[in-house]
Order: structure tokens, then C-alpha cells, then sequence
């Protein structure tokens, strides 16, 4: 028994080529019957049913055609999404709100003998520092005059 295998289209690069090129009809028994012995040659387990492998109708239509105008301006929007978001600094307090969670994932889980810990108390030290001197910088001196008038 001679069996001859079908080859796909080769180039296939638009709908045009394809029409050329159909697909095997799926009303042609002998078309179905050599696909069938392919199949059960290469004793694929539970293969999917020759008729919908044949019926490619469905990939035929395409549901919205994209133009390259169309990719640009969403990649273009895409930047200007990403140029909009600017993640605003974090306050002195929020960094040693942070830090401190920091410093216990690290006691509980480097051992390093204390060389991250020693590294992130000093950085802790100086943002504590400049919180002291940016609450100081706030601060208004008053005069004794200012509570008696």
C-alpha cells in the first residue's frame, strides 16, 4: 500500500495565496478517506475528527483586519500612557515605614553576619536625619509678644 502524503501550501502569505492553494475539500471522500489513513498511520491518540480538521471556514474570517496605521497608533497611545505615569517620591516617613519592613525580612531571613543589616540601619540612620531636619525646616518660631496680643 503506497501512501502519499499532502503537503500544506509552502509561501503562504495572504487570503489570495490560500484560494489558490484551498484547502482539501471536506466533501471529497477520497480527500477525507487518504487524510484517514495519514492519521492512523501516525497512530496519533485520540486525533480530532478529519471534518474538523478540513473545515477551516471559521480561520478564514477574520473578525477585524488591523491596519499599520492602526498598530502605530496603539503603540504610539501605549507610550504616552506609560509618559503620563510618573510615580510620585516618597515622603521620609513612607521610606522608613518601608525600611522597616525591610529590616525585619532581612533579620528573619539573610545571614550574612549583619553586613545588609548594618548597611540598612545606616541608610535608616540618614533618613531619619533628613525627616528630623525636614520637620525642623517647618517649624515657625514664635515670639513671646505673638501670645499676649
Amino acid at each position: 500500500m503506497k501512501v502519499e502524503y499532502l503537503s500544506p501550501p509552502t509561501n503562504v502569505e495572504s487570503i489570495d495565496d490560500v484560494e489558490k492553494n484551498p484547502p482539501p475539500d471536506p466533501n471529497d471522500e477520497l480527500t477525507v478517506k487518504e487524510l484517514q489513513q495519514q492519521i492512523d498511520t501516525l497512530r496519533v491518540y485520540n486525533p480530532m475528527p478529519i471534518e474538523d480538521l478540513l473545515n477551516l471556514e471559521e480561520e478564514r474570517e477574520a473578525h477585524h483586519q488591523f491596519t499599520d496605521e492602526d498598530l502605530i497608533q496603539t503603540a504610539t497611545e501605549v507610550e504616552q500612557v506609560e509618559e503620563e505615569f510618573v510615580m510620585p517620591p516618597l515622603t521620609g516617613e513612607e521610606q522608613m515605614n518601608i525600611l522597616h519592613g525591610a529590616l525585619r525580612i532581612v533579620d528573619e531571613r539573610i545571614d550574612d553576619g549583619g553586613v545588609t543589616m548594618k548597611t540598612l540601619r545606616k541608610l535608616q540612620s540618614c533618613i531619619r536625619e533628613e525627616v528630623r531636619k525636614e520637620k525642623a525646616g517647618k517649624q515657625v518660631q514664635c515670639r513671646l509678644d505673638q501670645y499676649f496680643t
